[in-house]
């Protein structure tokens, strides 16, 4: 560990646990996470809204329907912590881990990606900033096909919604974020990555909870429930402002 990663971790209070974690390179900026840099051809028919929908959803132009099977990239590099089929309401997942320097320290995020079709990476798969992770899915048929787009500040949270608050002190707005960092300094840079613990549902129990990591216990916690009545609803919020437009889905 130099010295630099030592001084960065100690001011995001993150060295005591570091020697015994992953490790990824920096991201020297981030994109979009369809069409990247800019999502063209795609809009968000569903923003960020705190205490509800904790992402934004993104479908093509053309109509929701038009988006499935299409490719689905990595908003910068990272480490995959999360790739495999959840089912209940989430489906494929994959969550990278990030790493970036920003304002002289080390900082980390998690962004996911939900109802995928196909999962393209593994976990503990080192990417890229735009390198392929999967595509564009309706979980098993539960939902018009979109992406699904979180990016986590709070690392437990995973799949698990109530391990977070709900609201901007765990989650990013994910486009005010990538915007705000299309380019960074120091990137390429290899760091120790906190390792991945959260809580899952098992297949055979997908109302409870087992701990995802060197930990296997389990808790109970809710499920992803409150993306799923938003999208049998159908209903259409953003709680960000940008310049793409937020409509409502075509397709029942």
């Amino acid at each position: 560990m130099t010295a630099l990663t030592a001084a960065f971790l100690l001011m995001t209070g993150c060295l005591s646990t570091a020697l015994s974690q992953n490790s990824s390179r920096t991201a020297d900026g981030f994109d979009l996470p369809v069409a990247p840099p800019a999502a063209t051809g795609y809009y968000k028919s569903r923003g960020f809204r705190a205490g509800g929908h904790l992402g934004e959803d993104w479908v093509t132009d053309g109509g929701s329907s038009k988006g499935f099977g299409k490719p689905v990239y990595a908003i910068g590099n990272g480490v995959v912590v999360l790739a495999r089929d959840i089912h209940v309401a989430w489906g494929n997942v994959v969550i990278v881990r990030h790493a970036w320097i920003e304002n002289r320290s080390l900082n980390f995020a998690d962004s996911l990606y939900a109802h995928l079709d196909r999962i393209s990476v593994r976990e503990g798969q080192q990417v890229t900033r735009g390198q392929q992770i999967g595509t564009i899915g309706n979980n098993h048929g539960m939902y018009p096909p979109h992406l699904h787009f979180e990016i986590h500040k709070d690392l437990s949270i995973g799949v698990n919604h109530a391990q977070g608050t709900r609201d901007l002190r765990s989650y990013w707005l994910p486009t005010e974020f990538i915007m705000a960092r299309r380019h960074l300094g120091g990137g390429a840079r290899n760091v120790p990555t906190p390792a991945a613990n959260f809580l899952l549902p098992t297949v055979d129990h997908p109302w409870f909870f087992q701990r995802f990591g060197s930990k296997k216990k389990k808790g109970s916690a809710s499920h992803h429930s409150s993306h799923q009545k938003s999208h049998s609803s159908h209903s259409s919020h953003s709680g960000n402002s940008n310049s793409f437009k937020v409509n409502r889905y075509s397709q029942p």
